[in-house]
């Protein structure tokens, strides 16, 4: 052995028999390896399908995911939309939520979720992002009904974009959102296709508001007005996000109460004199000077009294004067 690990004589006969007894390792090894082999597949194949089921599952979860992503998306267009409708609205505005529709279908009414917490008031107008939608009729503390312009109760006073012909638009009673025209002579001024906007002429509505587009006109020979249909440019039965109008309440009914008080002032400032009129009215009277005519009395035939009694002011004393010169009976 210590010849060996000095001078190496073994390595060439280790290394044959090494080569020789290979074989018997292999044939040794075949059992185990056939059975860690088995033991690999049937594993290989448990973890398979637990990984097919992970997958799976998170498949679900990214297609569920994928679908709020798409509602979020045209969600987030909606709310662009509305944004850029509030941007164009002079008045100021709010954000509501419908959170729900009347049962009644002969009614046309949504619930929205803003009441009188948040001074929402009768008669309010209510826009989504295409058009005017309606106005609120009756407010709850927490929430308020809208009715639609669609209902057959509603009327819009309109007016055409293209020549400015005004008229009234009006819903209809069947299911289907739609209005029209009433007392519309057949020979006005109306396309298919022209564009209505409020009018603003019944102080509701401020001018301006999208409210249709005209979609049919009948001519009826028998008739003197023609029918005409319009499809509102709101989405009515689709939008869920809604503003409320804000207008300025602080201002109504102001005009009236003045041309009131100015029709009751009118009688009072006749019956004053000239220059108390012109103080209540606001303007500086210039009073009128009288010229007083001056008498020449002779000193020789009439008596001091009676070239005093002229100068007093007074028709009378004149008289009186004239009646003591002697010889006035002749």
């Amino acid at each position: 052995m210590f010849a060996d690990s000095r001078f190496d004589y073994l390595s060439r006969v280790r290394y044959y028999v090494s080569v020789a007894v290979m074989p018997l390792h292999f044939v040794a090894s075949l059992p185990g390896r056939a059975a860690e082999s088995m033991l690999g597949t049937v594993r290989s194949r448990d973890e398979l399908a637990a990984d097919n089921a992970e997958l799976q599952e998170q498949l679900l979860q990214q297609q569920y995911q994928l679908q709020k992503l798409e509602y979020l998306t045209a969600e987030n267009a909606r709310l662009n939309d509305l944004l850029k409708a509030s941007s164009t609205i002079a008045e100021e505005v709010v954000r509501v939520q419908l959170i729900g529709v009347t049962p009644d279908p002969f009614s046309k009414r949504v619930l929205i979720n803003k009441g009188s917490r948040e001074s929402v008031y009768v008669g309010q107008p209510v826009v989504d992002a295409y058009g005017l939608m309606g106005q609120v009729v009756e407010v709850l503390p927490l929430s308020s009904w809208v009715l639609l312009i669609t209902d057959p109760q509603h009327g819009t006073p309109v007016q055409i974009n293209r020549n400015g012909l005004r008229a009234n638009a009006f819903g209809t009673r069947d299911s289907f959102h739609q209005l029209t025209l009433n007392n519309i002579p057949n020979t006005a001024d109306i396309e298919v296709g022209d564009q209505l906007f409020t009018s603003g002429l019944d102080q509701t509505f401020p001018p301006g508001l999208p409210v249709g587009i005209v979609r049919s006109i009948y001519h009826d020979p028998g008739k003197p007005f023609a029918d005409v249909v319009v499809t509102p440019t709101a989405r009515i039965d689709r939008s869920s996000n809604l503003l409320l109008v804000v207008s300025d309440r602080s201002g109504r009914g102001l005009a009236p109460a003045v041309e009131t008080t100015a029709t009751e002032l009118a009688p009072a400032v006749e019956g004053l004199a000239p220059a108390d009129a012109a103080t209540a009215t606001g303007a500086t009277a210039e009073v009128p000077t009288v010229d007083v005519p001056t008498v020449d009395v002779p000193t020789g035939d009439a008596p001091p009294d009676a070239a005093t009694a002229v100068s007093q002011p007074g028709g009378d004393t004149a008289a009186e004067a004239s009646a003591e010169r002697p010889g006035a009976e002749n």
